[in-house]
């Protein structure tokens, strides 16, 4: 029985992790993933006039675009991304009283591939709501019990080691290319280097995906906090309307 209780609690969290993090997800693509901030904190625009000017492709005189076209351009791709991919062959970058498309047809496709598995992701956050209603009501109406707090404890503290220790001893930019490598097709690029992509230059890749990727996580754990707490609430409030 107890591994039981122990099994519909470990669901219970995975599903409401999921919410949070699908949820988060929304909120940071709403504020453009707060790019202008990580702009500045990464100092993209100095990396722009590194690599620009190196461009193999003819387009060197992105450099003399300036961070509001940047903020911009950044904005019409999370747009397209989380569109199906709609319009990503489309979005061009003005300098010099000229347009240019902004990105290869090698880099539309690896975009085209980052969309579909965010449509892939959020198709799974939307089967998620299912249980995730169907165990909160249970909980709420104490028909399902959770473990002590010491074992909630103890496996919170146990997740945020195995997570703290595998960027610790990997570094995030192995990981971040090996889930590269195990999600997207083996015959599309996926690895460009800053002198062949302004992709990966005005996103400044991976220094900007790790960001982003803390802007998830905060966000996500405060909406998982929430809903916890939320949770809790109301199943406390059922158990004294039903004394």
């Amino acid at each position: 029985m107890k591994s039981l209780v122990t099994s519909f609690w470990l669901v219970f969290c995975i599903s409401i992790l999921l919410f949070s993090f699908g949820l988060s997800w929304q909120i940071n693509k709403s504020v453009n993933f707060t790019y202008p901030v990580w702009y500045q904190v990464l100092d993209i625009d100095a990396h722009i006039s590194k690599y620009a000017p190196q461009n193999k492709y003819n387009k060197q005189d992105f450099v003399f675009t300036d961070k509001d076209q940047h903020v911009k351009l950044f904005e019409q791709v999370v747009i397209a991304i989380n569109n199906h991919g709609k319009n990503l062959d489309k979005i061009a970058y003005h300098s010099k009283n000229k347009q240019q498309l902004l990105f290869t047809q090698s880099e539309v496709i690896h975009l085209q591939d980052v969309s579909n598995l965010v449509d892939t992701l959020r198709l799974v956050w939307l089967v998620n709501l299912l249980p995730l209603i169907l165990l909160s009501l249970l909980y709420m109406q104490k028909k399902l019990h959770m473990p002590s707090t010491k074992l909630k404890v103890t496996a919170l503290i146990v997740s945020v080691v195995v997570v703290i220790s595998s960027f610790a001893i990997f570094g995030f930019k192995k990981i971040f290319y090996y889930l590269h490598t195990a999600v997207f097709p083996d015959n599309h690029q996926w690895f460009f280097y800053y002198q062949e992509s302004l992709m990966s230059t005005f996103m400044k890749a991976p220094d900007l995906f790790a960001a982003m990727g803390v802007n998830l996580l905060v966000v996500g754990i405060i909406i998982f906090s929430c809903c916890y707490y939320f949770i809790n609430i109301q199943s406390i409030k059922s158990s004294i309307l039903n004394r």
